[in-house]
């Protein structure tokens, strides 16, 4: 995710600015590891772009950069509800089975991924007639029990003749080329494989239409990956021919506006062959993706650390634009330990993006395989996201509006607080709730600081005043959670899916 935007607040002079460096080549910048008298930015190539916003505190900065770049459009609300997906369900019979067990466990959901299994030999807008008896019907009987099916979706297109995709490509001239003219080749999932080039206006439009192929099965949302773009035997050269609409550019300038350009392309065939908010999840993006996708932070690990990376992460997306967005709960590679879950289901829970996903060669992680202690912590989280879906609606709402981030560090909101400049272990959840997860191993205690206003305590409701720092009991079932005073809180009935109980 290449976002080159960066927000300085300063006590002595009192100063705050933003500066979003508009360059698309591979840039660098220096925050004072040469000298402490001062920062540089620039680039390999390209124009000395950039802008320069000014204003009284951060809030201002990040709605000027949201209004240059644009904000994310408003969800579809089930897409804000707990997502199910593992690298390895590959057959109809599993998909049914994971289907159920979430219902017969009672863990609302509201979305079943696909990962590159149900695909025929990993060729995008395929299906996998082996593994799946009647695609079509499985998508109707998964949605007539409340899931939303979403498919993942690769830019590497397979080296096969007879294959329409690539025989369509090829005879449009749609695929990246060497500076001799040759299309390139290099390996992704389906082997030896070919790469739109997103920027040309022509190839978005011919990608767009492919989308109705999974409209027509009853998929609900895409979910792109390895669009940065990924290969198999080395990056991508940069001097492979590439659009930038009408011009001729190469792979050096456009390299970081892969990922953007292939989820423009696919929120465009969904907001033509379909009547519903497009839901386009992606693991790149450039500056202004936001307008048409979401995001998640990639391939991460069943590690300590990687959930304690998560909220820094999470955040600075939000300030960055990229509000929408979340981790693989759990962890995707590695194998998760019953504790970690049960704490990152907890941040998971407060993340614009709420999936757990996982790696076929790492442990299943599926609630029910966890101890029964465990699957009950995982169950009252979840329960409490779909309890509360109101609020975060709001909060999509609002960053529509001001592209104020869903999920913001404290610091956003007090950054003339000394104790907020580099705390990353808590976050605000819109402008009411105050999340302060316990990220570290074998910790029942945490302690959390408390800004400046009013705070319940959302379990014990317990009133503390801010501007101070607690000590909060946090045993392994307990998230601490404090709801600014004079919030109206609004919550929906419990629900095993949006659109179960009507509102």
């Amino acid at each position: 995710k290449s976002i080159p935007f960066f927000i300085v607040a300063k006590d002595e002079p009192q100063v705050c600015y933003g500066i979003f460096f508009d360059n698309t080549f591979h840039s660098y910048f220096d925050f004072g590891k040469e000298s402490q008298d001062y920062y540089y930015f620039g680039s390999e190539n390209g124009n000395l772009d950039y802008y320069v916003f000014t204003g009284n505190n951060m809030v201002e900065i990040v709605e000027q950069y949201t209004w240059l770049t644009g904000r994310m459009p408003l969800p579809q609300l089930w897409t804000l509800g707990y997502h199910q997906s593992r690298w390895g369900y590959d057959s109809e019979e599993r998909f049914r089975e994971i289907a159920a067990k979430l219902r017969e466990h009672r863990i609302p959901c509201d979305s079943i991924h696909f990962d590159i299994d149900y695909m025929d030999a990993f060729k995008v807008f395929t299906w996998n007639q082996e593994l799946f008896d009647d695609e079509k019907q499985m998508i109707a009987d998964l949605r007539a029990d409340g899931f939303k099916p979403v498919t993942i979706i690769d830019p590497g297109v397979k080296v096969e003749p007879g294959y329409d995709v690539y025989e369509e490509g090829m005879a449009r001239g749609y695929f990246a080329t060497t500076p001799d003219g040759d299309v390139y080749v290099n390996k992704v999932w389906p082997g030896d494989s070919v790469f739109p080039d997103f920027g040309q206006p022509a190839v978005r439009d011919w990608w767009a239409d492919k989308q109705k192929y999974l409209i027509d099965l009853g998929i609900a949302g895409v979910w792109t990956d390895m669009n940065e773009p990924a290969s198999f035997n080395g990056p991508l050269p940069d001097d492979l021919i590439f659009a930038d609409e009408e011009r001729i550019t190469t792979h050096a300038e456009m390299h970081n506006t892969y990922g953007h350009n292939m989820v423009k392309a696919t929120f465009s065939g969904w907001r033509r062959h379909s009547d519903v908010r497009p839901f386009v999840i992606t693991r790149a993006c450039y500056a202004g993706s936001q307008k048409y996708t979401i995001a998640w932070t990639g391939d991460n690990h069943s590690i300590w650390s990687h959930l304690q990376m998560a909220i820094p992460q999470l955040c600075n997306l939000g300030l960055s634009g990229m509000s929408y967005a979340g981790t693989d709960v759990g962890g995707f590679g590695s194998d998760v330990t019953p504790e970690l879950m049960a704490r990152w289901v907890q941040v998971g829970c407060f993340s614009p993006f709420f999936r757990s996903h996982c790696a076929k060669f790492s442990a299943n992680q599926e609630p029910w395989v966890m101890p029964p202690a465990v699957l009950d912590i995982f169950r009252k989280y979840v329960e409490l996201r779909y309890q509360l879906l109101p609020y975060f609606y709001d909060a999509t709402r609002a960053c529509s509006l001001t592209g104020l981030p869903m999920m913001a560090p404290l610091v956003l909101f007090w950054q003339n607080d000394p104790n907020v400049r580099e705390l990353n272990d808590e976050f605000m959840l819109g402008r009411d709730l105050l999340i302060a997860p316990v990220v570290e191993q074998g910790a029942t205690k945490r302690l959390v600081y408390l800004p400046a206003g009013s705070w319940y305590d959302y379990w014990t409701h317990e009133l503390f005043e801010g501007g101070q720092h607690i000590i909060a009991d946090a045993p392994l079932d307990v998230c601490p959670i404090y709801v600014r005073a004079g919030t109206i809180l609004p919550k929906y009935p419990l629900q095993q899916f949006v659109g179960e109980i009507p509102a």
